[in-house]
Order: C-alpha cells, then sequence, then structure tokens
C-alpha cells in the first residue's frame, strides 16, 4: 500500500469540498481532495439545476392557459413533447456540471476519485493508498431517501438522483412528501400536462410555519392538483401500477416520486473507528461557527453537517472549514441571514427569523396580499401573501415568510435588509420603482411600521439637515 503525508484531506468534491480546497489552497498545496463520483455538485447534477430548468419549461408552458384572456389566441394548438423537454434538461445539466468536472481534472494528483474510509482521527484509506493529514475535512453530502418498507420495488421509485434520466414520463404520478423537492417537481409534472397528487405527513408545506402563509400556499396549489396533508400514505406495488393510500383517500399512481428528504452520506467512511460524539441523527457534533467536530483536526462542511442544506450555506461552511482547517486555531466566523426560496409559482421563501422562531416574541407583522397588487395583476400573478415580522418596540426586521410573485427578489432585499440590522423605517427609505412587484413589499413595510410603538411621523423620505442643504447651494 502507498503512503502518503499532506497538511489537509477534504472526502467529497461538491460544492463544500471544492469551496474548502480553494480557501486552504491559499496557505498550503499539500492537499488531497477526494469524491467518489459521479462528479459534478448535487446542485448542478441532481438539484436545484436541473430542477429549475424543468420548472422554467413547465412554466411557460402553463402561460398558455392565460393567453386568451390577453388576446392571444391558438393556445390550445400548443403541445409539449417530453422527451424533447427531458434532453434540453440533460443538455443544461451537463454544461452546468461541466465546469465543476473540468475544475477536478485540473488538480491533478491532487484530486483522488475513490471511497475514503478512515483508519484513525487523521489518517484514511482510499483505493490502495494510505493518507495521513493534520486535519481531514467530511464534506460528503447526502442522498435521498427511500423508505425500508419500499425495499421490494425501490428501483422503480423516482427520487432526484434518477429523475432527470427520465426521457418520459407516465400520465399519473404519486408525488410523496411536500417539502421544497415535492412542491417543485410536483408543480413543475403538473403543469407539462401530468395527472399528479401529492401526498404530505405535515398540514404545514415547504418548510412554511406562519398559518396564513401556508393557509394561501395550499390554496394555491390544490387549484393546480390534490393536496392530501397531515397523513401518512402507504404505498403498494401492483402488477401494473401502485396504489397510494392516505387515511380517507386511495390513488392508483403509474409512478411513483419519493420526495421524503434526504439521509446524510457517511456510512462508508467509518466513523465509528474515531470515538466521536454523534447528533440523534448520526451527525458528528460540531461548532457551526467554526465547523470543527469537538477540539479535533476534524471539520465538517455542506450537506453532511444538515444544518442548512442549501447551496449557498454549504460554500460558506466549505470556505469556514478550509480556513480553519489549516490554521493552528479555529476561528468563529458569523452565519448569514437565513434565506430559504422554493421555485415554484407563486415562490414561496423564508428570510431570517420563522414565525414558529419568534411565536413568543413582541413582534409586529406586515401583511400584504397580491390579488390586487398592480404588478402582479398585469403579470396575470396576482396570487400569495407576504409577512414580514420585526421588533414591536423598535421596527427591527426580524424575519419574513411568504408565497408571492417573483418572491426571489423580495426574500433577497429582506434578507440584505436583516442582514444589516435595518427597521422597517430604514427599508421605507430605500427607492422603490412604480410597477414593481417590490412595491407590495413596501405595502408590508407600511402596515408593520404602522404598529411599531416608538412610531415615526416622519415620510418614508430621509430629511436633509440643515446644514447638508447650506452645503449642496
Amino acid at each position: 500500500m502507498q503512503e502518503q503525508s499532506v497538511d489537509l484531506v477534504i472526502i467529497g468534491a461538491g460544492t463544500a469540498g471544492i469551496s474548502a480546497f480553494k480557501e486552504a489552497s491559499k496557505v498550503t498545496k499539500k492537499i488531497i481532495l477526494i469524491d467518489h463520483g459521479p462528479l459534478g455538485t448535487t446542485c448542478a447534477r441532481v438539484g436545484c439545476m436541473p430542477s429549475k430548468t424543468l420548472l422554467q419549461v413547465a412554466d411557460y408552458f402553463h402561460d398558455r392557459t392565460h393567453f386568451s384572456d390577453l388576446g392571444i389566441e391558438g393556445a390550445n394548438q400548443l403541445q409539449i413533447n417530453i422527451p424533447h423537454v427531458m434532453e434540453h434538461v440533460r443538455n443544461l445539466r451537463d454544461y452546468f456540471t461541466s465546469g465543476t468536472i473540468k475544475y477536478l481534472e485540473s488538480l491533478g494528483e491532487n484530486f483522488i476519485q475513490g471511497n475514503a474510509e478512515f483508519i484513525d482521527q487523521q489518517t484514511i484509506q482510499v483505493n490502495n493508498k494510505k493518507i495521513t493529514s493534520k486535519a481531514i475535512i467530511i464534506a460528503t453530502g447526502s442522498s435521498s431517501i427511500i423508505p425500508a418498507e419500499w425495499s421490494s420495488f425501490k428501483d422503480e421509485v423516482l427520487i432526484t438522483e434518477n429523475f432527470f434520466e427520465q426521457t418520459n414520463f407516465s400520465q399519473k404520478i404519486a408525488v410523496i412528501g411536500g417539502g421544497a423537492v415535492g412542491i417543485e417537481l410536483g408543480q413543475a409534472l403538473s403543469r407539462l400536462g401530468i395527472e399528479i397528487e401529492l401526498f404530505h405527513s405535515h398540514e404545514f408545506i415547504s418548510a412554511l410555519t406562519d398559518p396564513i402563509v401556508n393557509a394561501c400556499a395550499v390554496k394555491i396549489f390544490t387549484q393546480e392538483f390534490p393536496l392530501h396533508l397531515n397523513t401518512i400514505a402507504t404505498v403498494e406495488k401492483n402488477k401494473t401500477d401502485f396504489t397510494v393510500k392516505s387515511a380517507d383517500h386511495a390513488f392508483s399512481a403509474e409512478q411513483i416520486v419519493a420526495a421524503l428528504g434526504r439521509h446524510v452520506n457517511t456510512e462508508s467512511l467509518n466513523l465509528k473507528k474515531l470515538n466521536l460524539k454523534f447528533d440523534k441523527s448520526g451527525i458528528p457534533l460540531y461548532d457551526r461557527t467554526t465547523m470543527q467536530i469537538e477540539k479535533l483536526p476534524l471539520y465538517i462542511a455542506g450537506d453532511v453537517g444538515k444544518f442548512r442544506p442549501l447551496l449557498h450555506e454549504a460554500a460558506d461552511e466549505g470556505r469556514i472549514a478550509g480556513y480553519n482547517a489549516v490554521r493552528d486555531k479555529s476561528s468563529c466566523f458569523t452565519r448569514r441571514t437565513p434565506l430559504s426560496i422554493i421555485f415554484s409559482q407563486p415562490n414561496i421563501a423564508s428570510v431570517g427569523q420563522s414565525f414558529e422562531d419568534l411565536q413568543n416574541s413582541k413582534i409586529v407583522i406586515g401583511e400584504v396580499s397580491f390579488e390586487d397588487q398592480g404588478r402582479a395583476r398585469i403579470l396575470s400573478q396576482n396570487q400569495g401573501i407576504l409577512r414580514i415580522y420585526a421588533d414591536k418596540q423598535t421596527g427591527k426586521l426580524l424575519g419574513a415568510e411568504m408565497i408571492a410573485p417573483q418572491g426571489e427578489h423580495i426574500a433577497h432585499l429582506l434578507a440584505h435588509g436583516i442582514q444589516q440590522n435595518m427597521t422597517t423605517f430604514d427599508m421605507l427609505r430605500m427607492p422603490f420603482y412604480h410597477p414593481t412587484i417590490e412595491e407590495g413589499m413596501r405595502t408590508a413595510l407600511r402596515h408593520a411600521a404602522s404598529q411599531v410603538k416608538t412610531r415615526h411621523d416622519s415620510l418614508d423620505l430621509a430629511m436633509c439637515d440643515s446644514e447638508a442643504i447650506s452645503n449642496l447651494c
């Protein structure tokens, strides 16, 4: 067996692992990055990018339902070619993954494709090589969950890892799970003309916690496909199809999409050898500000840490882990304001602290419905609601939940405001163009500001003082 000694080993070449490599390489070139494949980040290969590509096509096709109201005739002649659609999705997917693959290939001997396994806290084995390292970062990501009771037909279940490889879909599909993946893929399939029914074990969908926003979201999606909420679905495999049953409903489906969350990829690492402390999910205990596991030369980053399994968070965690792993002492880093966006139509988004987080706090809630919002009506997207949470005493922005047209942009603006410790009054002094969806956010901000205890009686505009005016003259 070959042996090698380096400064850092990174297990996993996804977003977190590559970010860690780039950060650590500013200090040392003695780094080994390992991945068993397939190469390409989860986001680009089986997650964010192919799913958003499919959603965009589905949304374009769905727009035809508004054409007659707008004076555009002949919409009933439009047809969808799903094999062609899926070819387009894969072509873009391959484009997005190609950059990552080329980067890994450019690393030469610093990259090894193979399965890594721990020998001890500073030694791993990969292929026929034993590597000793001053520090090791675990960035092995996660994979879709398929329930054990489905084991007899698991190869027939659609999950994100095989969904985008499909050349066509059946006409009746059951989606099990109403989180981000279930809602996005479910709506995409429905808008492509496929009969779907969605089953979800909770009352709240897509990680929403605000009951008013959730009720609005449920109302909107049930206009497109049936939702069976707060029920445990069972799946029975028949000769040619599946029977999906909830408490009071049964659906005959030709295909099943499992959107039941993800489990961390740690099974092959042999972590039990390391005498670590684990949480209830089997994840090593670590500090989210340093990414260090206990006080050991071990770090964790990305989806495998199960903190906020989102690309921008994985990139941040990779950089934090990479920075600390090649230094004598770990430094703490402030994490960004939480930001989550689901690219359904309308978008679902959560920013900062959730409604559930703030239930016992003294807050005001600013609200706007998009049913009569000007720009939303022009776009024929006048559905949804935005709820902004602010401190009752000062008006400081704390969080928001929404289902809103172009909510991805509103969510970013609010996240920036929260990160900058802005109040509702500060945000209202920012420019708002007419007519835009963002004007809806201004309405919600004004509603929140009107309830703040220390209300400002001034206009939204910032006043100049006399000295500033004289300097301008």
